[in-house]
């Protein structure tokens, strides 16, 4: 799930030419089927030009070669070179960073890309919510559930019916041993995707959590 969201469409850099856009969508396609030619194609183009879209495919290839760290880093880099021009733009390539991170294990790192991320689109018309699923995602990983509640609330007053940031909630309030209310965010998270599996186990742990008093070790 984290690899995907590097892979999602990114707000494209003002001032490339169609051609060049063109050839960073075919790059992306490739990075699927063989990320180390993706890589090598990218790393070429850069040489060619010095494109920030070619420097993108590249990082995006490095992280589907489980190279999380140095994709994090280039796309941070990337962020920085965007231009404080293109907000929004910066606040998704720091948004890669992050997931990046994650995928390293790294989520004081992740969280920082996040922080920076959030505070380029802070008021924002368009703010995305996921941006706030992502960094409770970092926080968890610290285990830091008060957090990731608040995180994830904020993400859920952006937009209400998210099954996934429900699910989240429910394991930081269990965590937290908020067992009620982490049992009305599982189901509220099942009611929205009732075949859902990763619902129905989260309901699963916070019933079970609710009887004997401490949280279910989720795996």
């Amino acid at each position: 799930m984290l690899f995907a969201a590097l892979l999602l469409p990114v707000a494209l850099l003002q001032g490339e030419a169609g051609a060049n856009l063109d050839r960073f969508a075919q790059c992306v396609a490739r990075i699927e089927t063989d990320a180390i030619d993706a890589y090598e194609e990218a790393m070429a183009w850069v040489a060619e030009g010095q494109a920030l879209n070619a420097f993108h495919c590249a990082a995006l290839a490095l992280a589907a070669q489980n190279r999380h760290q140095e994709a994090a880093r280039r796309l941070e880099s990337l962020a920085v070179v965007a231009g404080a021009h293109a907000p929004a733009l910066r606040a998704q390539f720091f948004s890669q960073a992050g997931n990046a991170w994650l995928l390293a294990r790294e989520p004081a790192r992740a969280r920082s890309a996040f922080t920076r991320a959030i505070a380029l689109m802070q008021g924002a018309h368009d703010f995305p919510p996921d941006l706030f699923i992502d960094r409770a995602r970092a926080y968890a990983m610290e285990a830091d559930w008060r957090g990731a509640e608040e995180d994830l609330s904020a993400a859920l007053d952006l937009r209400p019916e998210d099954g996934l940031a429900l699910r989240l909630r429910a394991s930081a309030r269990m965590h937290q041993n908020a067992f009620d209310l982490a049992e009305t965010d599982a189901l509220a998270a099942v009611a929205l995707e009732p075949g859902n599996v990763e619902a129905l186990l989260m309901l699963g742990h916070a019933r079970e959590s609710k009887r004997t008093g401490r949280p279910v070790e989720e795996q």
